[in-house]
Parts: structure tokens; sequence; C-alpha cells
């Protein structure tokens, strides 16, 4: 009996030795651990605060926040939210538009009567043609087309009358080009040097951005060089203000081919036009040639400056050729259909 009271109490011990020891939760550290969480949480909620308010405050609310956010935040920090800037009336509806429905429609219906309200001659009176339409135009690019068939008329004339009396009787010419609107090009030569320096003087002052190249060491003194721009003066822009009508073309050639006659000159190549199609107007462009002195060349071309016909000198080249004064003309015409 004895003996198995021992066993049943070393049994007991070798139990109670296995048993886990129980750990004990200390409850002040947890509530710590909370705190801390709870101070972080709040701090980075302060920070994104701090961070969007001032991204409204420097960019303004964005559009899918309007009208989501108080005003008296939105005044605190300085920010603004189109949607809200309004103005309120006595219905207080407002829109997006910066005002209210009721606002917007008076506003048309005062413009629809202030409108109707005004007189036929008011309208016209108030209409100023000059804002519609630049007529200052001052350079070749800007001419309306007959304008500068105007133009070069007279330019035309203008140079071949300036050379024929500027130009000393011991000066020749092997080269004398101008094309539009009054660029010029001349080659000679003088029999003196007082011939040439005199007639380079009269070029330049009749000349703009006048050049002539150093004489080189191998060529005559008295050598003639010369390019620049020539100063056309006096042009009646409005001297010919009407297209050629394409039923009156040929008659125009007609005309042109007379005028030549009469002043010594005969024009070849006026029958084989290059045309170039603008919509509104075409462009006739002829490549003339002629085998003609200066003295009537020259008349022609004053007489043509002066007559009606509505033709006029794009670009020219002359040449001496065996003795022979060869003409190169571009002579151009705008037709209407």
């Amino acid at each position: 009996m004895i003996r198995l009271n021992l066993i049943d109490a070393a049994e007991r011990e070798s139990l109670i030795s296995n048993v886990n020891p129980v750990h004990v939760t200390d409850v002040s550290a947890q509530v710590k651990t909370s705190k801390k969480k709870a101070l972080i949480g709040f701090l980075s909620f302060l920070l994104v605060f701090v961070v969007f308010s001032c991204f409204l405050s420097v960019f303004g609310v964005p559009k899918p926040l309007h009208g989501a956010l108080p005003s008296q935040y939105l005044d605190l920090i300085g920010a603004e939210d189109p949607s809200r800037s309004a103005l309120t009336l006595s219905s207080g509806q407002t829109t997006t538009a910066g005002g209210s429905l009721e606002a917007q429609i008076a506003e048309a219906n005062e413009a629809i009567r202030r409108r109707e309200a005004l007189t036929v001659n008011q309208v016209v009176g108030e209409v100023n043609p000059t804002v519609l339409f630049n007529n200052k135009r001052t350079d070749y690019t800007q001419f309306l087309p007959m304008e500068k068939v105007s133009f070069l008329r007279t330019a035309v004339a203008q140079f071949l009358t300036f050379l024929n009396t500027a130009s000393p009787d011991d000066v020749g010419f092997s080269d004398c080009v101008f094309q539009a609107p009054n660029f010029y090009y001349l080659r000679g030569v003088a029999a003196k040097p007082t011939s040439q320096r005199n007639f380079l003087e009269r070029v330049k002052t009749v000349s703009s951005e006048f050049k002539t190249p150093p004489i080189p060491e191998n060529a005559p003194a008295t050598d003639i060089t010369a390019f620049g721009k020539f100063n056309v003066t006096n042009v009646n822009m409005n001297a010919v203000t009407r297209f050629v009508p394409a039923k009156d073309l040929v008659e125009e050639i007609k005309s042109l081919k007379a005028l030549a006659s009469s002043n010594k000159v005969v024009l070849n190549g006026l029958d084989k036009p290059v045309v170039e199609d603008f919509g509104v107007y075409k462009r006739y462009a002829y490549q003339v040639s002629s085998t003609c002195d200066y003295p009537d060349l020259q008349l022609f071309m004053v007489a043509l400056a002066e007559s009606p016909i509505r033709a006029a000198v794009q670009k020219m080249e002359l040449k001496f050729v065996k003795k022979n004064m060869q003409t190169s003309m571009r002579i151009e015409m705008f037709v209407a259909p």
C-alpha cells in the first residue's frame, strides 16, 4: 500500500515537471507600443495634409476636386477653386463658367437687343475697309499682278533711258542684264580710264547696293563691271489695272507686235507661251528674241510704258554678237478666263 502511494506520488511529480512555464504579459509595454503607433500615424497624416495643402496653394485645386473642398479650408491655405469663382446672384445657382445661369441669359438677351437696335447706317459706318485690306504694299513681292506689270513697264524704260544718256561715246557693253524688279548687271569697256570712272560714278548715283569688283592685274585698266539695284522713281502703279480677257489675247499680241514694228523692233517668239494657271488668272510668259539697235529698243520700251498694252518685260539680256546687238526678253501677260 505504501509502495503504491509512492508510485502515485512519483507519477504526479513527473507530470508537474513537464508542464510549460506560464508567460506573464507586460500590460504597460503594450500600452506604450500602441501610443507610439498612433503618434506615427497621426504625424504621417499631418505630413500628407501639409504637403497636399502646399500643393493646392501653389498649383490650385485640380479639376477632379472642383467643388469638393470646403471654401473655409481653401481660404485658409490661399488656394483657388475655379468652380467657386462664379458670381452668386439672387437665385444662388452658379456654373463653372464663372457666372450664374440667369446672368448669362440676361447678357445674351441684352446683346440681341443692342444688335437689333442698330441701324443700317451705324453698321456700315463701323466697317473699316483698311482693317481688312493692306493697301500699303511697298515691296515688289507684295504687289498685285497688274501692279507688277505697271512697275516693270516703268522700270525697264527708265533703266534703258539712263544707260543711253549716261554712257560716254567711248564706252561699249558686251553684256547688259536687267531682271525684275530692278536688278542689273553691266559688263563692258571704256576707251579711257576717265570715261570708266565717270560712267561708274553715274551708275552708282542711281543705284542701291552698288558693287564693282576689283580689277584683276591682267585686265585692262578701262574694264567695266557693275551690278546692283536700279532706283526706279515716279511709278504709276495704276497704269494698267485689268487682266487681259482670254478672248482679247490675240488682239493684245497683235497690238504689241505693231507697237514694236513702229519702233523698228521685230519680236520673235510670241506664238509659243508658257502658261501657268493660278486659278483666278493665268500667266502667259513669252521668250522673245530680237536683233535691233539700242536706241530703237529703248524707244520701244518707252512707248510700251506709255501704251495701254498690258504686257511687261520681266527679264532682258543684251549681248553684242558680230557687231549686232542680240536681245532676249521674257514678256509676261496676265490673262483672266
